[in-house]
């Protein structure tokens, strides 16, 4: 039985919500579906009732919950206690960040450190969406530079780099290319490129659209932020991207323009918040005090 399978559905007994849920895990909501949805076959039965879109455990589910824990529990305390003797005093630290980490003031924070202390190993990697937390939470020496919806977590210790929005990315001859500020119902009609579900802005920009008022047409996705600029420029859509993913140089080829209303985001680099490596208490003390 999958630990993550576990951790999930413990959080959604908690939550009884499944975007809280995908918010607490760094996830979406239809991974969150997906897991839930796979432990139930393999348990052989249903664990949650769901009646009006609401959710409760049943007797079944309220039967597994505190194996589940316990199960969970053990697990943790065994990768912690292996961890510990693997990684006791060392220099290395392994980070997960976001495509376009080098747009953000997070990508300068991580430089000035490695000048200060080149005795530390960082060994840097790309990924997003489902991938995060499983990432944190293998290892005392893991950092993550994320993307979330949300400037705390009781679960994770957070430290905030910046702030971004939503912004309206269109070709340059469009009509609403030259306003200072767009009512987001004004592209109701329009065709949509935008990012992968994966990417964890999915979700949020539909959800953006349905505050507006509409439900956006999609025509195309990619996990490529470059491919859908391309796309705009190419008058093959329009797009709701983070303000500050957006390579300078692509503002000379598209219009990038506020919207009303926007969501704002906020990047952060996170961790667990007990049992950390030597390499990642000093890192997080650095950034601690470089950001304060």
């Amino acid at each position: 039985m999958d630990i993550h399978k576990l951790e999930i559905f413990i959080d959604l007994s908690e939550t009884l919500n499944y975007t809280e849920t995908a918010e607490r895990q760094f996830t979406t909501q239809g991974n969150v579906s997906k897991q839930i949805i796979a432990l139930e076959k393999e348990v052989g039965a249903p664990l949650f009732e769901r009646a009006h879109r609401k959710i409760s455990l049943n007797p079944l589910g309220r039967l597994l919950l505190p194996h589940a824990q316990e199960i969970v529990t053990q697990y943790q305390q065994m990768q912690q206690h292996l961890r510990a003797q693997l990684s006791q005093d060392s220099l290395v630290l392994a980070m997960l960040t976001i495509p376009t980490m080098a747009n953000y003031y997070g990508f300068e924070l991580i430089t000035k450190f490695l000048k200060h202390h080149p005795e530390v190993d960082l060994q840097l990697k790309e990924g997003e969406g489902n991938a995060l937390v499983p990432f944190l939470k293998s290892g005392e020496n893991h950092v993550i530079f994320a993307r979330t919806f949300h400037r705390t977590s009781n679960e994770f210790d957070m430290l905030l780099t910046e702030e971004d929005q939503f912004v309206a990315v269109l070709p340059k001859d469009h009509p609403f290319a030259a306003k200072k500020m767009i009512d987001l119902m004004d592209l109701a009609e329009e065709q949509f490129v935008a990012l992968e579900e994966d990417t964890l802005i999915y979700q949020p920009m539909v959800d953006l659209c349905h505050e507006a008022g509409f439900d956006p047409k999609i025509t195309f996705r990619s996990a490529r932020i470059d491919l859908l600029l391309n796309m705009v420029e190419r008058d093959l859509g329009v797009s709701l991207l983070m303000a500050k993913s957006i390579d300078h140089y692509w503002l000379e080829r598209v219009a990038v323009v506020p919207v009303s209303p926007t969501k704002k985001s906020y990047l952060s680099f996170i961790r667990t918040q007990k049992n950390h490596s030597l390499a990642s208490q000093m890192f997080w003390q650095y950034i601690k005090e470089e950001i304060n």
